[in-house]
Protein backbone atom coordinates (compact mmCIF):
# COMPACT_ATOMS: atom_id res chain seq x y z
CA UNK A 1 0.00 0.00 0.00
CA UNK A 2 0.73 3.23 -1.01
CA UNK A 3 1.01 5.64 2.19
CA UNK A 4 0.98 9.03 3.94
CA UNK A 5 0.11 11.19 6.93
CA UNK A 6 -2.10 13.72 6.58
CA UNK A 7 -4.85 16.71 8.43
CA UNK A 8 -8.03 17.18 6.52
CA UNK A 9 -10.23 20.64 5.80
CA UNK A 10 -13.14 21.85 7.34
CA UNK A 11 -16.14 22.70 4.01
CA UNK A 12 -15.36 26.39 3.92
CA UNK A 13 -11.51 25.83 3.59
CA UNK A 14 -12.54 22.85 1.05
CA UNK A 15 -15.23 25.82 -0.29
CA UNK A 16 -11.81 28.15 -0.98
CA UNK A 17 -9.34 25.97 -1.83
CA UNK A 18 -12.16 24.91 -4.79
CA UNK A 19 -12.40 28.66 -5.77
CA UNK A 20 -8.24 28.95 -6.57
CA UNK A 21 -8.60 25.71 -8.13
CA UNK A 22 -11.36 27.00 -10.55
CA UNK A 23 -9.74 30.47 -10.56
CA UNK A 24 -6.61 28.66 -11.75
CA UNK A 25 -8.12 26.54 -14.29
CA UNK A 26 -10.03 29.73 -15.79
CA UNK A 27 -6.24 31.03 -16.74
CA UNK A 28 -4.18 28.04 -17.75
CA UNK A 29 -4.32 26.64 -21.46
CA UNK A 30 -4.21 23.23 -19.33
CA UNK A 31 -4.27 21.64 -15.41
CA UNK A 32 -4.17 18.46 -13.46
CA UNK A 33 -6.09 20.01 -11.07
CA UNK A 34 -6.28 18.10 -6.90
CA UNK A 35 -9.60 16.12 -7.16
CA UNK A 36 -11.66 17.96 -4.40
CA UNK A 37 -12.22 15.13 -2.32
CA UNK A 38 -8.23 14.52 -2.74
CA UNK A 39 -7.59 17.96 -1.12
CA UNK A 40 -5.08 17.18 2.18
CA UNK A 41 -2.26 18.28 4.29
CA UNK A 42 0.63 16.09 4.07
CA UNK A 43 2.43 15.87 7.50
CA UNK A 44 4.56 12.60 6.08
CA UNK A 45 4.44 10.66 2.92
CA UNK A 46 5.72 6.77 4.11
CA UNK A 47 5.80 5.70 0.76
CA UNK A 48 5.02 1.40 0.40
CA UNK A 49 4.34 -0.20 3.18
CA UNK A 50 2.11 -2.77 4.83
CA UNK A 51 3.24 -1.96 8.30
CA UNK A 52 0.38 -0.48 9.48
CA UNK A 53 0.49 -0.87 13.31
CA UNK A 54 4.23 0.96 13.96
CA UNK A 55 2.43 3.95 11.80
CA UNK A 56 -0.32 4.16 14.38
CA UNK A 57 2.24 3.97 17.49
CA UNK A 58 4.48 6.62 15.83
CA UNK A 59 0.97 8.63 15.00
CA UNK A 60 0.08 8.32 19.10
CA UNK A 61 3.92 8.83 19.98
CA UNK A 62 4.49 12.63 18.18
CA UNK A 63 1.79 13.47 20.28
CA UNK A 64 -0.42 15.80 18.03
CA UNK A 65 -1.44 18.94 19.30
CA UNK A 66 -5.16 18.27 18.82
CA UNK A 67 -7.68 20.58 18.52
CA UNK A 68 -5.06 22.44 16.20
CA UNK A 69 -6.16 25.80 14.34
CA UNK A 70 -4.94 25.99 11.33
CA UNK A 71 -5.27 29.17 8.54
CA UNK A 72 -5.13 28.44 5.40
CA UNK A 73 -4.43 31.33 2.59
CA UNK A 74 -2.41 32.70 -0.40
CA UNK A 75 -0.93 30.53 -3.34
CA UNK A 76 2.46 29.93 -4.86
CA UNK A 77 4.19 27.08 -6.89
CA UNK A 78 6.95 25.14 -7.43
CA UNK A 79 7.47 25.29 -10.91
CA UNK A 80 4.41 23.45 -12.87
CA UNK A 81 2.61 22.65 -9.38
CA UNK A 82 0.53 25.15 -8.06
CA UNK A 83 -0.68 25.22 -4.23
CA UNK A 84 -2.21 27.32 -1.22
CA UNK A 85 -0.59 28.01 2.11
CA UNK A 86 -0.71 27.15 5.55
CA UNK A 87 -0.06 30.53 7.60
CA UNK A 88 3.14 29.98 9.91
CA UNK A 89 2.06 27.38 12.84
CA UNK A 90 5.02 26.38 15.34
CA UNK A 91 2.77 23.30 16.76
CA UNK A 92 2.36 21.97 13.37
CA UNK A 93 5.41 22.00 12.51
CA UNK A 94 7.26 20.75 15.82
CA UNK A 95 4.33 17.76 15.24
CA UNK A 96 5.52 16.93 11.97
CA UNK A 97 8.71 17.06 12.82
CA UNK A 98 8.20 14.50 16.15
CA UNK A 99 6.38 12.76 13.73
CA UNK A 100 9.04 12.07 10.97
CA UNK A 101 11.61 11.34 13.55
CA UNK A 102 9.17 8.33 15.13
CA UNK A 103 8.55 7.25 12.03
CA UNK A 104 12.20 6.93 11.25
CA UNK A 105 12.56 5.05 14.78
CA UNK A 106 10.10 2.25 13.60
CA UNK A 107 12.64 2.10 10.35
CA UNK A 108 10.62 3.60 7.89
CA UNK A 109 13.24 5.43 5.26
CA UNK A 110 11.33 9.19 6.02
CA UNK A 111 13.40 12.17 3.57
CA UNK A 112 15.05 14.62 6.24
CA UNK A 113 13.90 18.04 4.36
CA UNK A 114 12.66 21.21 6.15
CA UNK A 115 8.74 20.58 6.89
CA UNK A 116 6.69 23.19 4.28
CA UNK A 117 2.95 23.04 4.64
CA UNK A 118 0.91 23.36 1.42
CA UNK A 119 -1.90 22.12 -0.27
CA UNK A 120 -1.41 20.76 -4.02
CA UNK A 121 -4.34 22.34 -6.15
CA UNK A 122 -2.91 21.57 -9.33
CA UNK A 123 -0.11 20.06 -11.42
CA UNK A 124 1.32 20.05 -14.74
CA UNK A 125 -0.05 23.93 -14.91
CA UNK A 126 0.64 25.17 -18.49
CA UNK A 127 -0.30 28.97 -18.83
CA UNK A 128 0.42 31.76 -21.88
CA UNK A 129 0.55 34.50 -19.61
CA UNK A 130 0.89 34.55 -15.51
CA UNK A 131 -1.40 33.35 -13.58
CA UNK A 132 -2.77 35.18 -10.61
CA UNK A 133 -4.32 33.78 -7.55
CA UNK A 134 -6.16 35.40 -4.89
CA UNK A 135 -6.77 33.06 -1.90
CA UNK A 136 -8.04 35.06 1.37
CA UNK A 137 -6.93 33.46 4.54
CA UNK A 138 -9.30 31.04 6.45
CA UNK A 139 -9.11 29.64 9.86
CA UNK A 140 -10.16 26.22 10.93
CA UNK A 141 -9.33 23.82 13.56
CA UNK A 142 -8.20 20.43 13.26
CA UNK A 143 -9.51 17.57 15.23
CA UNK A 144 -7.51 14.70 14.08
CA UNK A 145 -4.65 13.04 12.12
CA UNK A 146 -4.89 10.58 9.41
CA UNK A 147 -3.16 7.34 7.84
CA UNK A 148 -4.19 7.85 4.09
CA UNK A 149 -3.68 4.75 1.43
CA UNK A 150 -3.54 6.35 -1.85
CA UNK A 151 -4.38 4.10 -5.05
CA UNK A 152 -5.76 4.29 -8.23
CA UNK A 153 -9.57 3.00 -8.76
CA UNK A 154 -10.50 2.64 -12.45
CA UNK A 155 -7.64 5.25 -13.03
CA UNK A 156 -8.16 7.64 -10.69
CA UNK A 157 -6.07 8.22 -7.85
CA UNK A 158 -8.35 7.93 -4.81
CA UNK A 159 -7.51 8.32 -1.23
CA UNK A 160 -8.76 6.37 2.08
CA UNK A 161 -8.70 6.98 5.46
CA UNK A 162 -7.57 3.95 7.48
CA UNK A 163 -6.43 5.02 10.45
CA UNK A 164 -8.10 8.40 12.32
CA UNK A 165 -6.78 9.26 15.63
CA UNK A 166 -7.75 9.96 17.68
CA UNK A 167 -10.57 7.94 16.81
CA UNK A 168 -14.46 9.48 16.06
Amino acid sequence: MRLFIAMHFSEPVKERLYSAMQQLKSQAVSANLTRPENLHLTLAFIGESTRVAPIREAIREADPPLPLMLSVGGAGRFGDLWWVGIEENPALTRYALRLQDALRSKGFPIEKRDFRPHITIARQVVSKSPIRLSVPCTAMTVGHVSLMKSERIRGKLTYTEIYRHPSA
